[in-house]
């Protein structure tokens, strides 16, 4: 009586056969050609892609922090909001690497200042300053105010490459978010979420 095998393939066929013809059973190496030989056999999968016509890739806006040198890439059409741990890590103290909960409408407020503009980065200056680091800058002489509202997560400072402080200082005046300085020597606009208040630094 003959046996049908299926279409294994000419190499698993005899590896199959030698190993039936043996009254022991085939050894671990026998089994593991005969099974390489049989995936030879068959047609290799295809990896598949999902193309996207018409679709443009989104337009990120990149944000980064001149003290941590990291960046952070926001789309502006998303509408999932960016995770709280994730924003008070990146605007976090650098003087002391802790972070504290930082208001949500920093980061959209510049974003929103990166569109108005038409560029695609945001230097981030300062975010969350530690109460002792807003100390011992104000012991060295430093322009900041006591109570600042960096020390409650509560402000940003930044700029936008290519574009005038004095151009993004009207711009954030405009959004009467709160209070907001201009720094026109150190070449930066700073936005908190206090009240509405403005004044020029160095």
């Amino acid at each position: 009586m003959s046996v049908r095998f299926p279409d294994l393939g000419r190499a698993a066929l005899v590896l199959l056969a030698l190993a039936t013809s043996a009254s022991a059973s085939p050894s671990k190496k026998a089994e593991l050609l005969a099974a390489k030989a049989t995936a030879r056999a068959q047609p290799a999968r295809t990896a598949t892609a999902v193309l996207r016509p018409n679709v443009r890739p989104a337009k990120l806006v990149n944000l980064y922090n001149t003290w941590t040198h990291e960046w952070l890439a926001i789309d502006p059409a998303s509408k999932r909001a960016i995770e709280a741990d994730t924003r008070d890590h990146f605007l976090r103290c650098h003087y002391t690497n802790e972070a504290t909960a930082m208001d949500a409408r920093l980061l959209s407020t510049v974003v929103a200042a990166a569109q108005h503009f038409h560029v695609d980065t945001v230097q981030i200056v300062s975010g969350f300053r530690h109460p002792k680091y807003n100390l011992m800058l104000r012991k060295k002489g430093h322009e900041v105010a006591r109570d600042s509202q960096h020390t409650h997560g509560n402000a940003i400072d930044f700029y936008l490459p290519g574009i005038a402080t004095k151009d993004l200082h009207a711009w954030a005046l405009a959004q009467k978010l709160g209070g907001v300085g201009l720094y026109m020597n150190s070449g930066f606009v700073h936005m908190d979420t206090g009240r509405v208040r403005t004044w020029n630094g160095d």
